[in-house]
Formats: structure tokens, C-alpha cells, sequence
């Protein structure tokens, strides 16, 4: 059989290739997010055991019926956390030797996203999930205690550090980077591109398959009123700023919300609403101009055509 690994980032179509893509492929084993998050991810540093690991994923191997020659781990969870920087950085590297310990021989799929509309969707998910920070308080004000409680990283979107270690353990061939913006733009010119790279056989029948969104994000208006509402939510640890926890509330806001996003109005106006000003805008700008030239290098893709920040389109496409 064939692994493969797929860790994410967050924020680029991963619920749609795990509930559309993986699951309704006939040549995948799909493996249980929540039984590989706790033989991967919940146990620390100083407990985890290789041959455990190794143990447990030979029984899900043996879990394969005729036909599935590929098995697959798809979470985004694996890149680290969005809303903790990867637990102050140390998430990422932890995994990827951790993986490399049990499955060398895997193949790594990596999906990039331009960190503008990244961070944009970041901050909505924040909200959606129970967060009432302005989004210049959720981005920049850690109140210095980062080392304690670990919160959002402009570091952890330096696409170009987490790919070239996995390149280093892994090795070069066996890393596919994916770009988000070509699976947004054309899904299915983009997943032929994504079964050939991965030489896996497409799927059969794919436009009988409903390709619907699967995480759709909250629009501004409901931003703005989940930010008020988010303060009676107390069950999801991303809330920190909950007054009193009232039962059931969230889900009756949330459905509430869905209905106000699915007028039109609503979708017009929100598809030229934007939460980064001009201060956001030129951060994210100087933050990540030289990581995605040197990955624009690597990759020998000019990244400024999906919208990227680089620092100049010459020095980010190579052929060299």
C-alpha cells in the first residue's frame, strides 16, 4: 500500500478533501481523525513511542479491502493549531518526526493558502468558534505572555519553513505542495492536477458527487453579532471572554447566523467586506514577502499571481 499524509494547513479546503475527496474515494482507507490524533498528537513529547505507533498503524493497514492501495491520514491538526501558533511552534516539528519515525516511507501533501485571505479566514473561523477579540486584538495583542498561554503566530504561516523540513526528513519527491487558490479557482482541473502528482487513479462518476461547501465561513454582519453572542458561549477553549454559559445558546446563534448568510443581500455585500486595514495589510506584507520568495524559488512557481505577498515576482519564479 501507499501513504499518504495529508497535514493541512488549516483554512484550505482540508474538510472537503476528508469528507468529499478521501472518503468517497474507492482506493483510499481513510483513516479515524480522532484514533490518529490520539496516537500522534495527545501524547507528549517525552511518552511517545515509536513502535507503538508503528503498531497501531500496521492494524490499520490490515483494516484495507481489495482495491484500497492507498491509505490515508488527513488532518489539519497535524501543521499545528491555528488559533495557538502550533502551541507556541514546537507542534509542527514534534509531528513531522513523529510521523517520520513510524511511516518514512509516506508521501506529505502540503496546501498553501496567500496569507491575506488566510489570515482573513482565520479570524472569521475564531469567531465562528466562540471568539469575541477585535481581529487586530485577536492578531497582534498577546499582552506578552505568549510562552504561557499560547495564542495566533504570523510565524506558524511561514509556509517555507514547515516544507523544507519535511523535505529534509522525507525527502524532496515525496513533498506535494498544493496551492488553494487553483483548488477555489477550477476544483476539478485542480484534483485531476492532484491525482496525477500523487499518481492516485481519479475518481470515477467525481461530477455526480455533491461538491458542495462543507465550512462555510460567518459573513461580517454575523461576525459582528457573534462577537456580542460569543460572551454566553463557554464550551470551546478559544473562548476566554465568556460572561456566563448558557446551554444550547451557541447552536441556536449559529443556526440563526446561517440563515441571515444565505440571503442575498447579505453574500453581495460580504464579498467586499474585508476585517484587514491598511495597518493589517502592510504587516502581513513584511511578514511574509521573503518566506514566500524563497518558496516561490523552491516550488519554481511564481506564488504574486495567486495574490501572495513576495518580495519581488523576478526573485520568486526560478527555472534555475
Amino acid at each position: 500500500m501507499r501513504i499518504l499524509v495529508h497535514i493541512g494547513y488549516h483554512k484550505t479546503g482540508s474538510t472537503f478533501l476528508q469528507k468529499i475527496i478521501f472518503k468517497n474515494h474507492p482506493s483510499v482507507l481513510l483513516i479515524d481523525r480522532s484514533n490518529m490524533q490520539k496516537v500522534f498528537l495527545r501524547v507528549d513529547s517525552l511518552s511517545f513511542k515509536p513502535e507503538v505507533a508503528s503498531e497501531w498503524f500496521s492494524r490499520q493497514m490490515n483494516r484495507a479491502k481489495t482495491g484500497q492501495d492507498w491509505i490515508v491520514i488527513s488532518d489539519e491538526e497535524l501543521s499545528g493549531n491555528i488559533h495557538t501558533g502550533g502551541n507556541g511552534g514546537y507542534v509542527a516539528k514534534e509531528v513531522a518526526n513523529r510521523l517520520f519515525s513510524v511511516i518514512p516511507e509516506a508521501h506529505i501533501a502540503v496546501f498553501i493558502r496567500n496569507q491575506y485571505d488566510m489570515i482573513e479566514s482565520i479570524y472569521r473561523q475564531y469567531v465562528k468558534k466562540g471568539g469575541t477579540f477585535h481581529i487586530k486584538k485577536y492578531l497582534f495583542d498577546h499582552g506578552g505572555y505568549n510562552h504561557r498561554f499560547p495564542q495566533f503566530s504570523f510565524e506558524h504561516l511561514e509556509y517555507d519553513k514547515l516544507i523544507k523540513y519535511y523535505m529534509s526528513r522525507f525527502g524532496k519527491d515525496k513533498v506535494h505542495i498544493f496551492i488553494f487558490e487553483e483548488m477555489q479557482n477550477e476544483i476539478d482541473a485542480f484534483l485531476n492536477k492532484f491525482f496525477s502528482a500523487l499518481q492516485m487513479t481519479p475518481i470515477e462518476d467525481f461530477l455526480s458527487i455533491n461538491k458542495s461547501r462543507v465550512n462555510v465561513r460567518l459573513s461580517f454582519i454575523s461576525i459582528f453579532l457573534a462577537r456580542i453572542t460569543n460572551r454566553f458561549y463557554g464550551s470551546d477553549p478559544i473562548n476566554r471572554r465568556v460572561i456566563f454559559h448558557i446551554p444550547l445558546f451557541y447552536k441556536l446563534c449559529k443556526f440563526f447566523y446561517s440563515k441571515i448568510d444565505h440571503t442575498r443581500c447579505i453574500k453581495h455585500l460580504d464579498r467586499k467586506h474585508s476585517f484587514l486595514d491598511r495597518y493589517i495589510r502592510k504587516h502581513i506584507k513584511e511578514q511574509y514577502s521573503k518566506s514566500n520568495t524563497e518558496l516561490g524559488k523552491l516550488l519554481k512557481i511564481d506564488l504574486s499571481s495567486y495574490g501572495y505577498p513576495v518580495a519581488s515576482v523576478a526573485d520568486s519564479y526560478s527555472t534555475d
